[in-house]
């Protein structure tokens, strides 16, 4: 052949297929559904691409030549190779179906994750989803959970992990509550405040005691294993609390309170046992989770 392949089209190549078939140009044209001068303008487009002479015409038909016979098999080869991309990616839907069950912090589960599993679900009517909101990290070598989303990244067993993005974390009070107890305009400010945390003892996940890298001995009148109960009694008053950023900046009950000084960063770890991570309807949602955490940064750091 005169030169090497440097641009190629496919759609050359799927008529140049159908014309060596030996069926002629008309009968391409027509498989095709295109015209017959289409036909001849692909071909001639892919000889002058390879740089070799395919077809001859013998009367009405069309006669492979050396080079075209051997381009002829390697189409059909790679025809073939694309047929079994087809059947895989078929065969794969068809798998999509069953159970996935993925672990998380309870704030993340109910105030992120869980609405926008929508989306993956109508993407995948065949599947289910099983959000487990805990506040201690699930066994996933006791298939206690397929996924994990968590801020620790673990450093054994066979897992596969991965970061998957990051959450900023600020501090929150209530209007109501700061008409009556003040609006703080410094981290000094911050002694003559009350707040709403964790019960310490309890906490299973040491990267939630974010409130120490606030204030050192905060005045606490309320505690709660649970960030949303946090949450919910801080609207009402009850004092200052820390969230996320995706909690308390959609919550119109509640004001972030000194962003300059107070801004807290955290990593999401997404952790899957190294003999499940190719399973098709594990993947998909791993490339969901992760597609969907990407497209929401802002929303996560901000």
């Amino acid at each position: 052949m005169a030169k090497a392949l440097t641009r190629f089209d496919w759609t050359d190549l799927q008529t140049f297929l159908e014309v060596a078939r030996g069926e002629g140009t008309a009968a391409a044209a027509d498989a095709l559904k295109i015209d017959t001068t289409t036909v001849r303008r692909r071909i001639a487009a892919l000889e002058a691409t390879i740089g070799a002479r395919l077809l001859v015409r013998n009367g009405r038909t069309s006669q492979l030549t050396v080079d075209g016979e051997r381009i002829f098999a390697i189409a059909r080869r790679m025809e073939e190779q694309g047929n079994e991309i087809a059947r895989d990616a078929t065969d794969t839907a068809r798998e999509l179906s069953g159970v996935v069950r993925v672990s998380t912090m309870e704030g993340f589960g109910s105030s992120y994750l869980a609405a926008r599993l929508g989306e993956f679900l109508k993407l995948h009517p065949n599947l289910t989803v099983q959000l487990v909101n805990a506040q201690h990290i699930l066994n996933l070598s006791e298939r206690e959970a397929d996924i994990s989303i968590n801020m620790m990244n673990p450093r054994r067993g066979r897992l596969m992990v991965r970061r998957v993005g990051q959450f900023g974390v600020g501090l929150y009070g209530a209007t109501a509550y700061l008409a009556q107890a003040g609006h703080p305009e410094s981290l000094e400010d911050l002694k003559a405040h009350t707040f709403v945390t964790y019960v310490d003892e309890l906490i299973a996940v040491p990267h939630v005691r974010w409130l120490p890298d606030v204030i050192e001995e905060p005045r606490t009148r309320f505690a709660s294993t649970s960030l949303i109960a946090q949450q919910e009694a801080a609207r009402a008053g009850v004092g200052l609390v820390m969230l996320p950023h995706f909690m308390g900046e959609a919550d119109e009950g509640l004001v972030r309170l000194l962003p300059a000084q107070i801004s807290l960063t955290r990593d999401w770890w997404l952790v899957v046992h190294q003999d499940l991570q190719s399973v098709p309807r594990i993947r998909a949602l791993i490339d969901f989770i992760v597609d969907v955490m990407r497209r929401d940064h802002r929303i996560l750091k901000h």
